[in-house]
């Protein structure tokens, strides 16, 4: 719990690796879309592989009775200034006994209705700081047939929204109804299982003021962005030849390397 960070870290401030990638595969033209039109998908949590991703569910089993008395009574405050104590104290009495949070089936709908929010005013870019992962280009890469691109992620950061590094758990972080906004937000972003720490993950993100449409969740990114492409170790020439021209033709200052295998190891030349 101690690795969540609930302080606001200015932009300029926020420790960044110099390129962070995504592994795409040229045969997919929505993977292709990245380079020929300079085009990022900011997923949906649902649309994650990983079924735990953004997913963590308030715990309002951790709430005291004082927890509750002290939010109904703070609102009846707030709402009637000219009550008295004991009109006070009946509408947290009132209220206590009608909270959603002490009926299981409406905690688990209001969860759910939490999360479909969540899903649908939230993008996530997943980028990574290894280029040279072998399950990454297994996995990610079309098993070696594909690209990886590198980018500024400061610009990327700065145009998308946000962005910082997500933190692997043995056992995910419980999110408490009193979390700070701040907080719930980090933990809810920034949490992955121990097993997904191979992606050595970065992430970037954009909240949208209301749901997002597929639309919506493509955005266009500036050419300064590019600033590597590693050409998988299986790829085909003509792929290499098509990106390579792409970019040349839309004046991309851009590094190409490939990828190898040797020794079982993958190494960039």
């Amino acid at each position: 719990m101690d690795l969540i960070k609930e302080e606001i870290v200015d932009f300029e401030e926020l420790k960044l690796p110099e390129i962070l990638y995504k592994y795409r595969s040229w045969s997919n033209p929505d993977h292709r879309a990245i380079i020929t039109d300079q085009i990022v998908y900011l997923a949906a949590p649902f649309d994650f592989e990983d079924p735990m991703d953004c997913k963590l569910q308030k715990d309002y089993s951790l709430l005291t009775q004082e927890d509750i008395y002290q939010r109904y009574f703070s609102d009846s405050a707030k709402f009637h200034p000219g009550w008295t104590i004991q009109q006070h104290r009946k509408f947290e009495r009132d209220w206590q006994r009608k909270t959603i949070m002490s009926h299981t089936d409406l905690v688990k709908k209001k969860q759910n209705e939490h999360l479909v929010e969540f899903n649908d005013l939230y993008g996530v870019l997943s980028l990574t700081t290894n280029p040279t992962s072998k399950v990454m280009w297994i996995k990610y890469g079309e098993n070696h047939s594909g690209f990886c691109i590198g980018f500024n992620p400061k610009v990327l950061c700065r145009l998308i929204g946000a962005g910082g590094e997500v933190v692997y758990y043995d056992e995910l972080p419980i999110t408490h109804p009193k979390d700070p906004i701040l907080l719930e937000f980090n933990k809810q972003v920034y949490s992955k299982e121990k097993k997904w720490n191979f992606e050595e993950e970065y992430r970037t993100y954009r909240i949208f003021p209301k749901p997002a449409s597929v639309s919506d969740r493509r955005v266009k990114i500036p050419i300064s962005s590019f600033k590597e492409i590693i050409f998988g170790s299986k790829m085909p020439e003509l792929h290499k030849v098509e990106i390579k021209s792409i970019c040349h033709s839309l004046g991309m200052k851009i590094v190409f390397k490939n990828a190898q295998v040797v020794d079982n190891e993958i190494i960039l030349n």
